[in-house]
């Protein structure tokens, strides 16, 4: 670690878990968590003891460490406490963000859900006291991203990615023009598929309790995790950590593990696997897991019959992938051209082909013509938001 990042000390993180609503401004190129990981890539944690799960008026989630605001000029993300009502969802948008090269769209890039809520029913911002921040505290949408955790500064790596030791998983939440500004910055078009959900009462809102409860499992998993492997190694402490009382040190994983989840999707889904893995555990296959987990759970609570799966990653890979990760530099550059080919002929793993997976079970709309309903942005000039022109003043 440099001696630019600062990794948070274990009282901060107790300081954050323990306020009703935490509010944290953060150095994107510096700040870590205990660990070494990204403060800024932390994930959304659900406080279900502020919660009511159920569908009525009053019902809602506490929803922490969402990225309301994101200034990648001046490195600042604020992570803030959102009040999400469970009856509020108006569509779910599946969408792929393409990478380009050349200035050519790829079929390579990012997955993301993306939750547009009504108009009377949108989140809340709330301040450090839990009320609605001032002046503007509603949002219009949220975004669901799974991601490789990584340090401060460190790009991703696809390849080193194929190594499930290599990367923490992390479910991030966003606010879709923050992350949608990142992308336009990017020069990362959006392709926006809404989902096509069984018409029964709340499909919009089940698959976001759904989305979200996988989320949190995962995240409480993957946060006890990293904070078990630092307490363990006792490297490289900072100062502060020894006036730290031994019975916090216990509390601090343990508040992560329990926290009155309602459900334990990941061992039910993942299996107890909340590492990063490039083919079966990143943005796709995490996107599509969760649709999948919704969908099923929507036609169980309404009697319907049991629904078509979602292929959400291969049964088995070569081995000539594994073999990428650890080996030698020219047998590996030979085995890239097979590996790219086999990738690309497994449609459930590149997000610009997963949205075929999803049309296979029924779950896109489409439109008169009989073609999958699709919004194309680009997002340096029309953005899902208006044209980003519109919303800056100079």
């Amino acid at each position: 670690m440099t001696e630019e990042h600062r990794e948070v000390s274990a009282a901060e993180v107790l300081d954050w878990t323990r306020e009703a609503s935490p509010l944290i401004r953060v150095r994107i190129a510096q700040d870590a968590v205990p660990g070494g990981l990204s403060l800024a890539m932390a994930p959304m944690l659900v406080k279900w003891q502020a919660s009511s799960s159920g569908f009525g008026p009053d019902d809602h989630y506490i929803i922490q460490n969402v990225n309301v605001v994101n200034n990648p000029v001046g490195g600042i993300v604020l992570l803030a406490t959102l009040k999400v009502f469970t009856d509020s969802v108006e569509s779910v948008q599946f969408v792929s963000v393409t990478s380009k090269v050349k200035k050519r769209d790829t079929p390579f890039g990012h997955a993301m859900l993306r939750f547009i809520f009504r108009e009377d029913r949108r989140p809340v911002i709330l301040d450090r006291e839990g009320r609605p921040l001032a002046n503007d505290a509603s949002v219009k949408d949220l975004v669901l991203s799974w991601e490789a955790w990584r340090p401060p500064e460190e790009s991703f790596d696809p390849v080193t990615g194929l190594n499930p030791k290599n990367y923490a998983l992390t479910p991030r939440c966003m606010l879709g023009s923050v992350r949608c500004l990142t992308d336009s910055i990017l020069d990362r078009p959006w392709h926006c598929y809404p989902l096509k959900l069984p018409d029964v009462p709340h499909a919009h809102d089940e698959m976001l309790y759904a989305s979200f409860a996988l989320a949190d499992a995962v995240a409480r998993q993957t946060i006890a995790h990293v904070l078990d492997r630092r307490f363990e190694r006792g490297k490289n402490l900072p100062a502060d950590y020894a006036d730290i009382e031994a019975s916090e040190w216990d509390a601090l994983p343990g508040y992560y593990q329990s926290a009155k989840i309602p459900e334990h999707p990941i061992r039910e889904v993942l299996e107890g696997k909340i590492s990063y893995h490039v083919l079966e555990r990143s943005c796709v296959t995490m996107a599509l897991l969760s649709v999948d987990w919704a969908n099923h759970r929507i036609h169980r609570r309404a009697g319907l019959p049991e629904p078509k799966r979602i292929e959400v990653a291969p049964v088995s890979m070569p081995t000539f992938l594994s073999d990428l990760v650890s080996g030698e530099r020219m047998p590996t550059l030979l085995r890239v051209p097979a590996a790219l080919h086999w990738v690309l002929a497994n449609q459930a793993v590149i997000a610009d082909k997963a949205p075929e997976a999803l049309d296979e079970v029924g779950l896109l709309e489409h439109g008169k013509l009989g073609r999958v309903t699709k919004y194309n942005y680009d997002n340096r000039r029309e953005t899902p938001y208006g044209p980003i022109g519109e919303h800056m003043i100079y």
